[in-house]
């Protein structure tokens, strides 16, 4: 780390009061119409001095929900380096005190700005999973999170985010109005995470953002209040058929969704329910040399179908198989602030279990890149787009040549974490990684 890039990430800035002052006019009252947004337990004194707030990271807006719900109290939020590449927020996330971190990737930077923020005795929030959940399934969180718990010695609080998926899923444009409700809870005081093991702070923090723990409140199912293409771009994340074993023959449209290789299709209810429509009897198509098991049962939910989706990418897995070859562009932030990600190169990538392997010309240059499994616990990616690998301080996304494969590759890195890899990063989660 540069002397230069010390000095900033020691200089990281309150969050500016207009701009929460603005925020919370214009945006609270919006959210309150269109999302019933609801803070149980009004009565939560946030603490006072130094302290972190750890979130379920369900939706794009989980950052407004959480800073807005605790006005006028700011915090400084930690956020994805790649945002801060965007035109429209280079200047926007530093005035508001956000602090740049290279996703699953070490990033000194990072820790002493928190340190800096902590060390005046402001806040920090943190989402711990590291990025917004596909399927709504809480993901795990780096076991690296329960060390930093306990080695930075101030007062930990929950922050649980319920119906935040169902009016903003991942994987479609817009919104969907619904009810949404934050729940803050103390989660370990400074003398709790002393007394506790790393092993025993990531457990407490798994079962408190999961909603597994019983110290939060019991609601009624998370709906959204019309009915209207609640399906549309479902088979983004949902490219595999359960009931035939196919891949990419899924569509979705209205409040539906449908296999056009064996017919079968369900329909996506206000609960997030996926109710089969069309059953079809016969057996499943698959090949003779499939090592997949036949699946019969119809998922009831997008939780339960991506579980089944990503243990079937589990079982194409083995030490001796072929590497997974795709042409790509390669695209870094640009030299210049807020220029965005910039094409830089092309080549091939290869993901096998030892891990991504490129091959090709970033910046006029031949390069040959290794990025061990070990060190690529989990990814982020855009839908149809592009998956996106931090390392070394370095932020490379690649754009496939087939643009519908990019979830694709994502899962398959992240099983091949869990199977190949001698040391596992992340704690499991709900999501089906094993």
């Amino acid at each position: 780390m540069s002397r230069r890039e010390k000095i900033h990430a020691e200089s990281v800035k309150r969050p500016n009061s207009v701009l929460y002052f603005i925020s919370y006019v214009l945006i609270y009252p919006l959210l309150k119409l269109v999302f019933h947004l609801k803070v149980e337990d009004k009565d939560f004194e946030m603490p006072k001095g130094a302290h972190i707030v750890l979130a379920n990271h369900n939706s794009m807006l989980d950052f407004l929900f959480v800073m807005l719900a605790i006005y006028p109290k700011r915090l400084n939020a930690v956020t994805a380096q790649k945002w801060f590449t965007m035109k429209s927020l280079h200047k926007l996330l530093p005035a508001m005190g956000c602090i740049p971190k290279n996703m699953f990737d070490p990033d000194i930077r990072s820790i002493i700005s928190i340190k800096t923020v902590l060390k005046r005795g402001d806040g920090i929030l943190l989402f711990p999973e590291g990025r917004v959940s596909t399927s709504g399934a809480y993901v795990g969180i780096n076991k690296a999170t329960g060390k930093m718990v306990k080695k930075l010695g101030v007062p930990t609080v929950s922050c649980y985010i319920e119906g935040a998926y169902t009016c903003l899923p991942h994987w479609r444009k817009g919104l969907r109005r619904g009810p949404v409700r934050v729940t803050f809870k103390t989660l370990f005081s400074v003398d709790d995470a002393k007394s506790m093991s790393i092993s025993e702070i990531n457990d407490a923090i798994d079962a408190r953002l999961s909603g597994a723990e019983g110290a939060l409140p019991v609601t009624t199912p998370f709906r959204t209040f019309r009915e209207k293409k609640l399906a549309e771009g479902l088979h983004k994340i949902l490219y595999w058929c359960p009931i035939c074993d196919t891949e990419y023959k899924t569509e979705s449209f209205d409040n539906e969704i449908r296999c056009n290789a064996c017919g079968t299709s369900a329909t996506m209810d206000r609960f997030a329910n996926l109710n089969p429509k069309t059953a079809n009897n016969l057996a499943p198509k698959r090949s003779s040399t499939s090592p997949n098991p036949p699946h019969t049962a119809f998922p009831s939910s997008i939780q339960e179908w991506f579980k089944k989706q990503i243990r079937h990418e589990q079982d194409s897995l083995a030490e001796d198989m072929e590497p997974l070859t795709e042409c790509v562009i390669v695209k870094m932030p640009s030299e210049t602030s807020g220029g965005g990600m910039v094409v830089k190169g092309e080549g091939v990538v290869k993901l096998d279990p030892q891990g991504w392997h490129f091959d090709g010309e970033l910046s006029g240059e031949k390069v040959n890149l290794f990025f061990p499994i070990e060190t690529i616990p989990a990814m982020s990616y855009n839908h149809n787009e592009d998956f996106q690998i931090y390392s070394n301080g370095k932020f490379y996304m690649f754009v496939p040549e087939n643009k519908q494969k990019s979830l694709k590759y994502v899962i398959l890195a992240e099983c091949m974490h869990w199977k190949f890899s001698s040391i596992t990063q992340m704690t499991p989660g709900n999501a089906g990684y094993v």
